[in-house]
């Protein structure tokens, strides 16, 4: 039993560490198309007629469906457990899925026009199919590991709850700088963009880290 519990963990972090890195795919971005990337929204990068453009839309697909065998995974790790009854562990599973769905939704509607090469920006053009997704992809995540530091609240080492909490602060304010900056300076909000998505694909790993971490304390 405790072989296979075992055989789980690795999985849970192979899916975990496999799913950000392929949601990461975007800074290939900078060797398939550089000027794009450099000055839009990474969003360009999936928009019909950009070079590779197939590629980062099966990256994003891809991350989904890790992100969906991830939830399985962590379900039968802690199935037959005291966790398995919190509300916390569903909440957490939920946003964990809500991440991977609209992650890959997201990804088939880029908010980006490929052929004026122009991306939304403008507050009254927000609530375009792609920002909304992945509006909701992100409060996924936030779910996610909120709900996790709950479950894992003294049962894990200081260490591990204080560096996972601190990495959803700076990912939540990089995130709503990069908000408040992509109406009005583009090009500095392209810089919280990118420091948002790396703290995004660190996120997707640190929830099963978390998680794990507290069933493996005695």
């Amino acid at each position: 039993m405790k072989l296979k519990h075992h055989h789980y963990t690795r999985t849970a972090y192979a899916l975990s560490i496999s799913a950000a890195l392929l949601y990461s795919l975007w800074f290939i971005g900078y060797i398939f198309n550089p000027k794009a990337l450099a000055s839009l929204d990474v969003s360009i990068l999936q928009s019909k007629g950009q070079p590779h453009y197939e590629f980062f839309v099966v990256g994003d697909i891809a991350t989904g469906l890790l992100v969906i065998l991830l939830v399985a995974c962590l379900v039968k790790i802690f199935h037959r457990t005291q966790v398995h009854k919190q509300i916390s562990f569903w909440l957490c599973m939920i946003g964990l899925l809500a991440f991977g769905i609209m992650t890959a939704a997201a990804s088939l509607f880029p908010s980006c026009d490929s052929n004026s090469n122009f991306c939304v920006v403008n507050l009254s053009q927000v609530f375009d199919v792609h920002n909304v997704t992945g509006t909701i992809a992100s409060l996924g995540q936030f779910l996610s590991l909120i709900n996790a530091l709950v479950i894992a609240h003294k049962k894990v080492s200081t260490r591990v709850s204080r560096s996972a909490l601190l990495l959803l602060v700076l990912w939540a304010i990089s995130g709503l700088i990069f908000i408040t900056l992509s109406t009005n300076s583009l090009h500095a909000s392209l810089l919280f963009q990118h420091l948002f998505l790396v703290l995004s694909s660190l996120l997707l790993v640190a929830v099963p880290w978390v998680l794990i971490k507290s069933r493996q304390t005695p």
